[in-house]
């Protein structure tokens, strides 16, 4: 069955809890792992347990979408329908507020995967309002504030802070503490965990980055307004050390720094050190893989948590035709070869891919198998790969 959570919570840590005893609209109440403001579960029910699923819960529809510093941002969103006329008169309250939102698959379905089932996206609710039409009422709410990722965590690892920390990010009008400073000789990870905990000291860094990354010149200062700006210069400048002047943009060439956001840590790779490729089943494909852009495959999975912007990904082995640039596969257009039949069921791709973007997109009550999938944009995995780890090393630790 398809399994989503989502919990709102207070300044203080409270989960707001809608008709709590009978009492129209939301309610505080005490921070506990098992409540939540929606569910697809029953009570006391796990994604593990059989039966567990609702039938009755709410629909919810859902786009969230996760992406590197250096892209566009995305501001995500979710809609719950068949709420009571309370939760909409206090729809507007919600805005700044911390959220939480969990999906996947619960375990029913032959097919369903409740492993792959987990958290989605943390942030802060950008704008949130309610809705009706005729007899549908919906909650609307947005999540991302003044342009920060779906993924940001505004709170620190304590659940009963009494404030909310501010957007990981910066205006222009309201410029971040994001101060660069980069001496001669030095290996770029140090000024790099300087600069970002200095200005986010609650959140954590993991990563590792190419030895070679070492500044040659004069000391260089650079003061940055976003995250988004610094994440540029940090994808520009490592390109250019590493590739030159003008460093290469073939398949598996080396793609730069990339500085993204998830669960209260920001994560620093470029592909040199590569984490433990985690292997997509035929089985767990909707659809073929397929080209999206230059150089860059994208493929339909059914909806899972565990996959984030940087992950590597194997998609699944299988006879056919290999061009070595693109790893790709390709019918064979002969007639009468029996090749057509025998790559029906294989992924016409195949090998080692890197995560570029991340995008959920989910209907719970529509009956089409792509109303509840996560989409994967990926480049082939660097031709540059020093070592591989299970998962990326902690380089600095938050103060939370």
């Amino acid at each position: 069955m398809r399994y989503y959570r989502v919990i709102i919570r207070t300044k203080d840590g409270s989960v707001l809890i809608p008709n709590f005893n009978g009492k129209p609209g939301f309610t505080p109440v005490p921070y506990s792992s098992d409540l939540s403001t929606y569910t697809s579960l029953n009570a006391g029910a796990s994604t593990y347990d059989i039966g567990g699923a609702n039938p009755a819960a709410l629909k919810i529809e859902m786009d969230i979408a996760l992406t590197p510093m250096d892209g566009a941002l995305p501001t995500s969103f979710i809609r719950i329908w068949g709420i009571g006329l309370g939760e909409i008169s206090q729809a507007s309250n919600l805005a700044n507020l911390n959220i939480e939102i969990y999906a996947g698959m619960s375990k029913g379905l032959p097919l369903a995967n409740p492993a792959q089932s987990g958290l989605i996206a943390r942030g802060q609710i950008f704008n949130s309002f309610g809705n009706m039409i005729g007899v549908n009422q919906t909650l609307d709410i947005f999540v991302g504030t003044l342009g920060s990722s779906a993924s940001s965590n505004q709170t620190t690892a304590n659940p009963n802070t009494a404030s909310t920390l501010p957007a990981p990010t910066g205006t222009f009008d309201a410029p971040a503490n994001i101060v660069f400073q980069w001496q001669a000789g030095q290996p770029l990870l140090s000024p790099l965990v300087n600069t970002l905990q200095t200005a986010y000291p609650q959140y954590s860094i993991v990563g590792a980055v190419h030895e070679g990354l070492v500044w040659s010149g004069a000391a260089v200062t650079g003061y940055y307004s976003t995250l988004k700006q610094f994440a540029q210069y940090l994808r520009q400048k490592s390109l250019s050390i590493i590739g030159g002047y003008a460093p290469a943009s073939a398949p598996g060439s080396y793609p730069g720094v990339g500085l993204s956001l998830f669960n209260n840590t920001f994560i620093v790779s470029d592909g040199t050190t590569q984490t433990t490729p985690k292997q997509i089943q035929f089985i767990d494909l909707i659809g073929q893989p397929t080209w999206v852009d230059s150089f860059s495959v994208q493929c339909a999975c059914v909806l899972r948590a565990d996959i984030h912007v940087g992950d590597y990904i194997a998609l699944p082995d299988t006879a056919g035709v290999t061009t070595a640039g693109s790893n790709s596969q390709y019918f064979n257009p002969t007639p009468g070869t029996g090749v057509y039949d025998s790559l029906k069921t294989g992924s016409i791709f195949s090998g080692t891919f890197q995560v570029t973007n991340v995008r959920h997109v989910g209907d719970s009550r529509s009956p089409d198998p792509v109303a509840w999938v996560t989409t994967l944009d990926m480049i082939l995995a660097s031709n540059v790969v020093t070592s591989v780890v299970q998962t990326l090393p902690v380089i600095a630790k938050g103060s939370s």
